[in-house]
């Protein structure tokens, strides 16, 4: 019993963060006139993606290989912008 109220707080915990990062978009467009560019992507892609690969996760929906696939292709799409970036 205990097990699944702690799975359900984390499960919350991980909407809270994708409301959070979701207002933080809003925020710098609307209030700031900020354009959304490859970092708010970035941004976008982890602040969405992985709290629900763990919400997901879980609630055994996907299998441990499925997410670690994912999670291994979104820090690769993260990454792989750096290099270009800082030259």
């Amino acid at each position: 019993m205990y097990q699944q109220v702690w799975l359900n707080v984390i499960a919350i915990i991980a909407s809270l963060i994708i409301a959070g990062g979701l207002y933080g978009i809003f925020y710098l467009v609307v209030k700031q006139n900020a354009e959304i560019g490859i970092r708010a992507i970035h941004f976008l892609a982890i602040i969405f993606v992985l709290p629900l690969l763990i919400i997901l996760g879980i609630y055994d929906k996907i299998d441990r290989g499925t997410i670690g696939t994912v999670v291994g292709v979104i820090i690769g799409y993260v990454l792989s912008g750096f290099g270009k970036e800082s030259a």
